[in-house]
């Protein structure tokens, strides 16, 4: 794998074995639209902050007609393979990826109807802050939908979750549910939902496992490699641990930017 980076190319092409076309993290096209249940996206500008290789933001533009979309990520080579993406799907008047650099987001106050983060919240640091970020680019009754990994109350107890966390490739930050909506509440966020989808990832991950093990192996030993397949199984099997322990814990969260 190519130091430095969080997604090298050679884990790119390894995750969308997984998870598909466009997608770094489980539950593909049907976990964008259980994200933004019940939310109008149509003629809607989202900005998507941690789009990835732009498979939600395809999602959104697409099939659930978004005005605009403008995915940010902080490292070329995902943006790279995003844009090309967009480019195959003939989305470009639509959807704009941007390379940013971490830190304040890159755009005007009130700028966008809908923020959307899918899995990525878990790599940002002062999250208290990044949420304060998140109501500004916000319109008036502007909707901030995202999933994160939240880590239970005692999961510094829990060896399995211990144990994903030292294995993993990735550098985490990560925080409980109570704290998340601390955070989000001080933001200046109204009305902030929670919803733990623990039980869902648990069934998800183990039958990855399965069909990582079964018919999806000779695919990940053509993409990855023997020494690739066995690192990215050893990670998938903590995570699955970690996650049947009760210490990682996927939740869908929402709050609402107040109307002036």
């Amino acid at each position: 794998m190519s130091k430095g980076l969080s997604y090298p190319v050679e884990l790119i092409n390894c995750l969308e074995v997984f998870w598909g076309p466009g997608f770094l993290s489980p539950g593909g096209s049907l976990e964008v639209f259980e994200i933004l249940r019940g939310i109008p996206i149509r003629g809607r500008s989202v900005l998507d902050i941690g789009c990835g290789i732009a498979g939600p933001a395809i999602v959104m533009a697409r099939d659930m007609c978004a005005q605009r979309v403008v995915g940010v990520d902080v490292e070329p080579q995902v943006i790279a393979r995003g844009t090309l993406n967009v480019t195959n799907a003939n989305l470009r008047s639509a959807i704009e990826l941007k390379l940013i650099k971490p830190g304040p987001l890159p755009f005007s106050n009130e700028k966008f109807d809908v923020v959307f983060s899918k899995d990525s919240l878990i790599h940002i640091q002062d999250k208290a802050t990044f949420f304060q970020e998140i109501l500004r680019v916000l319109k008036p009754n502007g909707i901030f939908a995202a999933s994160d990994w939240l880590a239970s109350d005692n999961s510094d107890e829990l060896p399995e979750f211990k144990k994903w966390v030292e294995i993993s490739p990735h550098k985490f930050s990560m925080q409980t549910k109570a704290q998340t909506e601390k955070m989000l509440c001080e933001a200046g966020f109204a009305n902030v939902l929670s919803k733990d989808k623990n039980d869902w990832y648990v069934d998800l991950s183990l039958a990855e496992i399965e069909r990582m093990e079964g018919p999806l192996r000779a695919r990940f030993l053509e993409v990855c490699g023997e020494d690739g397949y066995q690192e990215i199984l050893k990670i998938r099997r903590a995570n699955a641990e970690a996650a049947r322990c009760g210490g990682l814990r996927p939740t869908h969260l929402r709050g609402y930017k107040a109307d002036k």
